[in-house]
């Protein structure tokens, strides 16, 4: 017996909702990764003449990965809007790993701040400080990188009813209207094969209406032979 299908949560439209929900989170992670290499994760204090200096490091170059997070985060929605089924669940997991993989980067920035990402620029007499965290950068890449983790985890949990880009779907709780076939047979070959079915073993739709060639033949011939001559004798 195979395994039950994950059934979305309750509510008419809570796959669309769903799906728009992965969506803004991707979005916002990927502005709130981007905002994180822009901000000032390593602080340095520099003792020296005439007056004590500070070398900063922003999180571009502390965590340099930052960057192709938040694009990652962008071409994940365009993923998961052209995908369907295991291609959801393959993007949506490898957007968990990378967001999981953020947030432990952005503790590690917090508790061991990159001095090798402050600038090199010391001077005769010059008497370098510890390396000192800035603590807004790192704490809004991990923001980031759980923004990332949930949207991921949602879009690989939910990706078999997740709603795809263009399809159609059924009044919530009512029976299946039926759908009536295209003209067109190429158009109905490809709405076949949208649909998951082998339009080879399906019989060919007619719009006209006219049986086709082999079946006309068939019910315009005459009787056996020897029916029909019965037949007429007896009347």
């Amino acid at each position: 017996m195979s395994a039950a299908a994950p059934q979305p949560p309750a509510g008419g439209h809570a796959p669309a909702r769903l799906l728009g929900l992965v969506v803004v989170l991707l979005v916002v992670a990927s502005a709130v990764l981007w905002g994180s290499s822009r901000a000032t994760w390593v602080s340095q204090v520099i003792d020296g003449l005439p007056a004590p200096r500070t070398n900063t490091a922003e999180g571009a170059r502390a965590e340099p990965i930052l960057v192709p997070w938040a694009l990652l985060c962008l071409a994940a929605v365009g993923g998961l809007l052209a995908t369907s089924g295991w291609g959801r669940r393959v993007v949506g997991t490898l957007v968990a790993v990378a967001g999981l993989w953020a947030v432990l980067r952005g503790v590690v920035g917090l508790v061991a701040p990159a001095a090798t990402a402050l600038p090199v620029g010391l001077r005769p007499g010059d008497r370098p400080l510890p390396a000192e965290a800035v603590p807004a950068g790192p704490i809004v890449g991990v923001v980031g990188g759980l923004l990332m983790l949930a949207a991921g985890l949602l879009a690989a949990r939910w990706a078999a009813v997740l709603p795809r880009m263009g399809a159609r779907y059924d009044a919530p709780g009512g029976p299946a209207a039926p759908r009536v076939p295209p003209a067109d047979p190429d158009r109905a070959l490809w709405e076949a094969l949208d649909d998951g079915r082998d339009p080879t073993r399906e019989p060919t739709h007619d719009p006209s209406g006219e049986p086709a060639p082999d079946t006309a033949r068939r019910q315009g011939s005459g009787p056996p032979d020897g029916v029909g001559s019965t037949e007429g004798a007896a009347g």
